[in-house]
């Protein structure tokens, strides 16, 4: 387990210690251990789901290593096989003999590797492919929607459950996340979203399309799905060193010739065996799963900065449920960019939460405000500063040792809910008075240009831009929604008062303004049309409010 991890578990489990007693802020030293905290803050499993599916997926991988290890006893033929051969080979446990291959539609090939990891997942991963299983129902029906619609094979869903079990908070040791287990660079790659705010790794809809157009690209790159998963696992830069030294694009051929990893040798026998049994599992003695309900959501677009017990209240449910519903927030609202953001909410019950979200007034739709930790700061002095108690602040922001602040860090405050919303960019000291925020500036009209990526829907530019599909279907004249191509060039208009201009400093880098702004480093290349992340000093940089 990385150190970093350690540590923070560490603390997570230490006993709180008197708020009276607190020290001040720590200040972290450059490239110092909090620094590499900070980094992947929130990335952490810290309670609840979150630890469970997380300890699952660890478990589950740590047990099949150790069967890797005993592969030599594993194929030892059993006992009664030298007391009755006939009848011992007469009996077909794994029912090889009813596979039809017609039944798929990836790939399948029934080998020695696959027999073993069907053995597997009938022996001793039976418990964890029970549990796989009884999630299944809750997710494959929106993924085999979204595989049928991009062309691809629906049996791509055994990726899925041998990733991370169809558990969408699970985190791995390589600090990959979600259904699909994304590490943060393929993710951003495909246009996730993750920051302080948001990981949309754990947003089975948006995380679906994601690893869809990896999964797409990979085969087209690679030309076969056995080498497509290889690089899924392993990378494709590993993939194509592999095919160039050996001179085959033959996945089998590569793994005899140690091409590979051991996890990515095991990784596509891993699908097949999973595939296998997963389409009769009934067959193999799995008749006592406890399938879960099909996710089911009304996806809503409403404003920045609402807090998610107020979008609770107006859909008529938990904010635990709410959360559960939008696994990908991180926090107690929403961002408070782009100006209008996707949140989903129960079937049926969009038009309703809207309508009521309508009647709560701006000012009320706020129940928290950020700040950031200053040299001197203690949890005491903050929640004093914020006339709320130490307990909620260490409550909210799941802080298990208060003296553990540091300069720097980023803490929900919870008010009541009458907070302004400027109250939300003030980032150290007592929020200003609603009177003092300045009146809005009067929207005036600025051109930009997007450059459409691969797999981009132009409904999601629209999104990010916080304007209609249809005005830039007017805009640029296209007369069929589905007819934009990587490459192409699209004008948007939009509102001055949307955005703001960053001039870059010696030293800032493009990934430091992002977290600054809290938006995304693909959002900076978008808005600027960079297609790297050099930047220089005085450079005028457009970010979204």
């Amino acid at each position: 387990m990385p150190p970093t991890v350690v540590l923070l578990l560490t603390l997570l489990t230490a006993p709180p210690v008197a708020l009276a007693e607190q020290p001040p802020a720590l200040d972290p030293e450059e490239g110092s251990l909090w620094d590499r905290i900070e980094e992947v803050e929130g990335e952490i499993p810290q309670e609840g789901e979150v630890i469970e599916e997380t300890e699952e997926l660890a478990a589950s991988r740590q047990q099949e290593s150790s069967f890797i290890d005993l592969v030599v006893q594993e194929m030892a033929p059993p006992v009664a096989f030298y007391k009755d051969p006939v009848t011992a080979l007469s009996v077909d446990p794994l029912h090889l003999d009813r596979i039809d291959q017609r039944e798929f539609d990836i790939p399948i090939v029934v080998n020695e590797d696959v027999i073993r990891w069907m053995k597997y997942f009938t022996g001793r991963g039976r418990k964890y492919y029970s549990r796989w299983l009884s999630r299944s129902t809750k997710y494959r029906p929106l993924m085999y929607a979204k595989l049928e619609a991009a062309g691809l094979p629906r049996d791509l869903v055994y990726l899925s459950m041998i990733e991370s079990g169809y558990a969408t908070h699970a985190y791995s040791s390589a600090a990959a996340v979600g259904l699909w287990q994304f590490i943060a660079p393929t993710g951003r790659q495909y246009q996730l979203r993750i920051d302080w705010w948001v990981d949309e790794r754990r947003d089975p809809n948006r995380a679906t399309d994601a690893a869809l157009g990896f999964l797409g690209d990979l085969n087209e790159k690679f030309g076969h799905w056995y080498l497509a998963w290889a690089a899924y696992n392993g990378g494709p830069g590993r993939v194509s060193r592999s095919i160039k030294r050996y001179g085959t694009d033959d996945f089998w051929t590569l793994v005899d010739r140690n091409a590979f990893a051991s996890e990515t040798d095991n990784y596509v026998p891993k699908i097949i065996a999973a595939a296998i049994i997963g389409k009769h599992p009934e067959r193999y003695g799995f008749t006592d799963i406890n399938y879960q309900d099909r996710l089911e959501f009304d996806v809503v677009t409403v404003g920045p900065d609402i807090s998610l017990e107020v979008l609770a209240r107006c859909a008529g449910i938990s904010t635990e449920s709410l959360q559960a519903l939008n696994p990908q927030l991180r926090r107690w609202a929403l961002p408070p960019s782009p100006a209008r953001q996707v949140l989903y909410v129960p079937k049926s019950k969009g038009a309703s939460c809207l309508a009521a979200l309508e009647r709560v007034p701006k000012q009320e739709r706020l129940t928290y405000t950020r700040h950031r930790v200053r040299s001197g700061d203690t949890l005491s002095k903050i929640a004093a500063r914020y006339g709320v108690s130490a307990s909620a602040v260490q409550s909210v922001n799941k802080i298990s040792n208060p003296n553990r602040i540091y300069v720097g860090m980023e803490l929900v405050i919870p008010v009541s809910g009458a907070a302004a919303p400027t109250a939300l960019t003030s980032t150290a000291g007592s929020p200003p008075p609603a009177q003092q925020t300045p009146p809005a500036p009067k929207p005036r009209p600025v051109t930009m240009t997007h450059t459409v990526a691969r797999g981009e829907a132009l409904s999601k530019i629209a999104e990010r831009y916080g304007v209609k599909t249809a005005d830039i279907m007017r805009w640029n004249r296209i007369s069929n929604a589905n007819r934009v191509y990587a490459g192409q060039k699209l004008k948007i208009y939009v509102n001055q008062s949307q955005w703001r201009t960053h001039t870059v400093a010696r030293g800032e880098t493009l990934s430091g303004i992002a977290q600054r702004y809290h938006v995304g480093v693909d959002e900076m290349r978008s808005w600027n049309q960079m297609s790297g992340s050099t930047i220089y000093v005085g450079q005028k940089l457009k970010i979204r409010r």
